[in-house]
């Protein structure tokens, strides 16, 4: 979108951030309609240009094939994780990963336990080193932060100084160790954050490790407590941690928190009608990665409302299967952006949608779509990079074991895994 075009409706964002805050429904619908208007042909259009992978191959992959290549990328990454990596690199004085790196290796790894893949146990120790890492960097606010590093010259960890350089000149407290824990206006924490605090949920499940609760509640009041931002995605993150904590807690003031973050933070930018529906208007969240970012943080706040029973649980149900349809549309027609296959998180949420929603003959497709382009494409060039193999090809491992009657999801089934905990059979490892 050209410059001058972003500068004209830049009033207009301002506008409609303050009715997300004021939780003004007329004045959002108004001011989002204005903004759709103005971007023209722009809106729901990525801000990156995708390099879309080819061909595009919609075969059901073999499921030992890709167990196998799994594996062997578990093997390959003993240690060299985040949370193995932040220890070399607090004694050589040097930055430490973010933490979302660590989550998404240890969550990939609580799904394999649960998939009852082969050496499953090996797979949950790993599971519990990198949330035990992430349970040690919180920070007395309750906050799971970005790493500090002040003499960073570049990338995120230069940004992070700046934001630090900038809370300080206001008197705030902005770091505590290693870790940056105040993000002033721009909403950015919420992301590690609300990512730790639903794996330690998680983790807390599947273990009944109380410290693994009481961290996330910590995480929890930070978040609900964040005003909202003005990219979606962000105060998704909390929604979605807030969500989980309902699912877990049963206690009703986490569910009202986060129905207010998604109803008002994340929904008011999709569209449900016109050339895009099912995506965001804005070109950041409109690229695939943050889409499917927000489904998986959707179909959170779903499973809540539904274990509520709660009325607005029709509505979110809606607004997932336009964006899921969206998504698989995408991946069906032209293949998956290879700058993203690192990530695959268009993946992650299909296997979500499959296990919470059922069998949806798009949707499968398009996970086959992701899977295939992985394994015979894309996978040489993660090997090259000393990259492990797409963390999210896990959650897929999981649904199709799910799907064959040999396991149970248990971020889906909370409520089931939570009573297991209960039992003398079920006590925890």
């Amino acid at each position: 979108m050209p410059a001058e075009t972003r500068a004209k409706l830049r009033p207009l964002y301002d506008e409609f951030l303050q009715a997300m805050r004021r939780h003004d429904d007329d004045g959002l619908r108004r001011t989002r309609e204005a903004i759709i208007q103005g971007m023209g042909e722009y809106a729901g259009i990525s801000e990156d240009q995708p390099d879309y992978g080819q061909p595009i191959d919609s075969s059901l992959p073999d499921l030992a094939g890709v167990e196998k290549l799994w594996a062997q990328s578990f093997a390959r990454m003993k240690g060299r994780h985040g949370w193995e990596q932040a220890a070399t690199a607090k004694t050589q004085r040097r930055p430490q990963p973010r933490l979302r790196n660590s989550f998404r290796s240890a969550r990939a790894y609580l799904q394999s336990y649960e998939a009852g893949l082969p050496d499953k146990d090996e797979y949950l120790k790993s599971a519990r080193q990198g949330f035990d890492y992430i349970l040690s960097a919180q920070a007395s606010t309750g906050a799971f932060g970005y790493p500090y590093f002040p003499n960073a010259k570049d990338g995120l960890l230069s940004a992070a100084a700046r934001v630090v350089k900038a809370g300080e000149a206001r008197g705030l407290k902005m770091t505590e160790g290693n870790w940056v824990i105040e993000d002033l206006d721009d909403g950015g924490l919420q992301f590690d954050n609300g990512e730790s605090g639903l794996g330690l949920l998680h983790t807390y499940a599947l273990t009944g490790k109380q410290q693994y609760l009481d961290a996330a509640r910590r995480a929890g009041e930070w978040a609900a407590k964040r005003p909202l931002v003005s990219n979606f995605n962000y105060n998704g993150f909390s929604g979605e941690l807030l969500a989980r904590l309902y699912r877990v807690t049963g206690e009703q003031r986490y569910l009202d928190q986060a129905i207010e973050k998604m109803k008002y933070g994340v929904l008011p930018g999709q569209m449900t009608n016109g050339r895009w529906p099912g995506r965001w208007f804005d070109q950041h969240n409109a690229a695939i990665q943050y889409h499917s970012i927000m489904m998986a943080q959707l179909m959170e706040l779903y499973l809540a409302l539904h274990k509520a029973k709660h009325p607005y649980a029709a509505e979110v149900k809606q607004r997932i299967t336009l964006g899921l349809d969206s998504l698989a549309n995408e991946v069906n027609t032209l293949g998956i952006p290879r700058g993203k296959a690192h990530e695959m998180l268009c993946l992650d949420a299909l296997a979500r949608g499959l296990l919470i929603f059922g069998q949806n003959e798009k949707w499968e497709r398009a996970a086959n779509v992701d899977v295939n382009y992985l394994c015979n494409l894309f996978l040489p060039e993660l090997e090259k990079r000393g990259e492990p193999m797409t963390e999210t090809v896990a959650n897929y491992l999981l649904y199709r074991r799910v799907k064959s009657g040999k396991a149970a999801a248990c971020e889906i089934e909370l409520e089931k895994c939570l009573s297991a905990l209960r039992k003398p059979a079920g006590a925890a490892k």
